[in-house]
C-alpha cells in the first residue's frame, strides 16, 4: 500500500520526465526522443488508471515526499483528486503524442514539447495538491510555464498582446489566492487543506471567512476567464493548435477546480457564493450570445469556453460542486476533441451551410420548449429523487432547453413536428444522463461535499433566475441571430454582440496591448 500511495507521484514524475526530454533537442526531436516521450506520456496515463484502482479498493490516503527537513510534497489521494488526475495525464498524453506530429516540421519542436510536459506535469501536481502552499505553488508556475508557450510565436503581435493581458491579469489572480492563503492561516493556524475542512465544520460561518472566500473567489474568476476578465482567452489564436487544446481543455478549468477543492470553506459564506453565481451567469450568457456571432471556428470554440466556464462557476456558485466536477471532465474532453480537429470542422461547417440556413423557431416555440424543457425535468427528476433540489432543477432544465432548441432550430423547415419530436426525445435522453451522472457521483464518494448553507428563499430566487435568464438567451439567439429580417436596431445591436461590446478593445487601452510591437525573436527561432 506504501508503493501504492506513490503511484501519483510517478505520473508528474513521467510527465516531468517527458518535459524535459523534449528539452534535450531545443530544436527537432529524433525519433528516439519522440518514442520516449510518447512512451513516458503513456506510462503516467497507466499510473493514473492504477491510481483510481487503489482509492477505489483502498479508499482515501496521501503520498507524502521528504524534501528538506520539515518540507515535504503532499498529495491528496480522493475522489477529486484522482478524477483530475485520470483526466490529466489522459489528456497530456493525447496533446503530447498530437503535438510530436504536428510540430515536426518546426525547429522549436523539442523546446515547444519540454515546456508542454512541464505545464502538464505542474498541472497534475496542482490537482493533487494537499496544503495551499503547494497549491499556489504550481497554480503560479502553470501560468508561468503556460506564458512561454503563448510566445512560441513571439514575432506576431497579437500573441505578444495576449500574452501581456494573460500575464496582467494572472498576477491580479495570483495576489488574490495568496491573500486568501495568507489570511487562512491567520484565521485556522495551519495550510493543510483537509485540516482547514475540519476546522470549518467546527465553527461554522464566521465574518472573516467571508473576505477569505471573496478572495478565492476573485482568484478563481480570474483563473476561469470570467466576465470581464475573459478578453485575453479569445486572442490566444497565435498560437500552435495543442496550447489552444492544453488551455481550454485544461488549465482554464483551475478556478472551478480551487471552488471544488476549498468547497468546505467556501460554502460558510453564502453571500459571496452569490455573488461567483451572478458572475458565473453573466459570463455564461454573454459567452453564449457572442459565440454564436463568430465566423472564425476557433473564435467561436474560445467564446464556447467562455461560456462554459461561466457555466461551471455557476455551479459552484449554486452549491453544485459534484456536477461541476463532472462539468470539467465532460467540458475537457469535448475541447480538447474540438480545438484537435479544428481542421475537420471547418469541413462540416461547409457542409452544413450547404444543408441552408438555421431557422427561426419563433416566439410561442422558444416558450413551449421551455416550458417541455421543465415538466421533463421535474419528472425525470422526481423519479430519480431529485425532484425538490432547486438548484439541480434550474441547471437541468437550461441544459434540456439548451438541448431542445439546438436540434429544432438546425431542422429543415417544413418538419416541425418530427423537430418536436426528435427535440423531446434527445431531451429525454439528456436528462435521465444528467441526474444519473448526479446520482452516480454520490454513490462514488461525491455526497461529501457540503450543502448550500444560506437561505432557501435566495436559491429559490437564483433558481428560478437563472431558468428566467437561459429563457431570455433562447429568444435572442432566435430573433436576433436566426431571425429572417432583423431591424435595423437589432442588426446593430448584432454588430455590437459580435465584437462582445468592445471589451477587448477597452482592456487593450488600459494595459497599453495594443502599442506592443513585433519582435523577431521566438522560442522556436524561426516564424511558421
Amino acid at each position: 500500500m506504501v508503493f501504492a500511495s506513490f503511484l501519483p507521484v510517478l505520473t508528474i514524475a513521467c510527465l516531468l520526465a517527458a518535459g524535459l526530454t523534449g528539452f534535450s533537442s531545443t530544436q527537432r526531436l529524433s525519433r528516439g526522443h519522440e518514442r520516449l516521450i510518447k512512451g513516458l506520456s503513456l506510462a503516467g496515463l497507466a499510473s493514473a488508471v492504477a491510481t483510481a484502482v487503489v482509492l477505489i479498493t483502498g479508499g482515501d490516503m496521501r503520498a507524502v515526499v521528504p524534501i528538506v527537513g520539515p518540507i515535504r510534497f503532499e498529495l491528496m489521494i480522493d475522489i477529486v483528486s484522482v478524477t483530475m488526475l485520470c483526466l490529466v495525464a489522459f489528456l497530456a498524453w493525447v496533446i503530447l503524442t498530437y503535438s510530436i506530429s504536428y510540430l515536426r516540421a518546426e525547429d522549436g519542436q523539442g523546446k515547444f514539447v519540454g515546456y508542454l510536459g512541464l505545464s502538464l506535469a505542474s498541472v497534475t501536481a496542482f490537482v493533487q495538491s494537499a496544503n495551499l502552499i503547494q497549491l499556489a505553488i504550481f497554480w503560479v508556475t502553470t501560468s508561468f510555464l503556460l506564458h512561454r508557450l503563448l510566445l512560441f510565436y513571439a514575432d506576431r503581435k497579437a500573441a505578444k498582446r495576449a500574452q501581456r493581458k494573460k500575464f496582467v491579469i494572472a498576477r491580479l489572480g495570483d495576489a488574490a489566492l495568496i491573500s486568501a492563503i495568507f489570511l487562512t492561516y491567520l484565521q485556522f493556524g495551519t495550510f493543510d487543506i483537509s485540516e482547514i475542512s475540519q476546522a470549518v465544520r467546527a465553527i461554522g460561518f464566521d465574518g472573516s471567512v467571508a473576505w477569505i472566500v471573496g478572495l478565492i473567489g476573485i482568484a478563481a474568476m480570474m483563473k476561469s476567464a470570467q466576465f470581464p476578465t475573459h478578453t485575453w482567452i479569445v486572442e490566444v489564436m497565435e498560437t500552435p493548435t495543442p496550447v489552444s487544446a492544453l488551455l481550454h481543455a485544461g488549465i482554464v478549468n483551475a478556478g472551478g477546480f480551487l471552488l471544488i477543492r476549498l468547497s468546505d470553506l467556501v460554502v460558510v459564506a453564502p453571500n459571496v457564493m452569490v455573488g461567483i453565481a451572478m458572475v458565473g451567469l453573466v459570463t455564461a450568457l454573454f459567452g453564449s450570445a457572442v459565440m454564436i456571432t463568430q465566423p472564425a471556428v476557433k473564435t467561436r470554440l474560445a467564446w464556447s469556453t467562455i461560456s462554459q466556464m461561466g457555466f461551471m462557476i455557476l455551479q459552484c456558485g449554486l452549491g453544485l460542486f459534484a456536477l461541476a466536477l463532472l462539468h470539467i471532465v465532460a467540458h475537457s474532453l469535448y475541447k480538447a476533441y474540438a480545438f484537435l480537429s479544428s481542421g475537420s470542422t471547418i469541413e462540416k461547417l461547409h457542409t452544413l451551410r450547404k444543408l441552408g440556413p438555421q431557422k427561426s423557431m419563433g416566439t410561442a416555440s422558444v416558450i413551449g420548449s421551455l416550458v417541455l424543457a421543465i415538466a421533463i425535468s421535474v419528472g425525470i427528476g422526481a423519479l430519480f429523487g431529485d425532484g425538490g433540489a432547486p438548484a439541480v432543477m434550474a441547471i437541468s432544465v437550461v441544459v434540456i432547453f439548451a438541448s431542445f432548441h439546438l436540434v429544432c432550430s438546425v431542422r429543415k423547415e417544413g418538419a416541425i413536428s418530427q423537430s418536436w419530436l426528435i427535440g423531446a426525445l434527445t431531451s429525454v435522453i439528456i436528462c435521465v444522463t444528467y441526474f444519473g451522472f448526479h446520482t452516480l457521483a454520490h454513490h462514488a464518494g461525491l455526497d461529501a461535499f457540503p450543502d448550500w448553507q444560506g437561505s432557501p428563499i435566495v436559491m429559490w430566487a437564483m433558481s428560478i433566475l437563472v431558468i428566467v435568464s437561459f429563457a431570455l438567451l433562447g429568444l435572442m439567439q432566435n430573433h436576433v441571430l436566426f431571425g429572417q429580417a432583423p431591424s435595423p436596431r437589432l442588426a446593430r445591436f448584432y454588430v455590437h454582440l459580435c465584437n462582445g461590446f468592445y471589451l477587448n478593445a477597452i482592456t487593450d487601452r488600459v494595459f497599453g496591448t495594443w502599442r506592443i510591437p513585433a519582435t523577431p525573436a521566438s522560442l522556436s527561432g524561426e516564424k511558421s
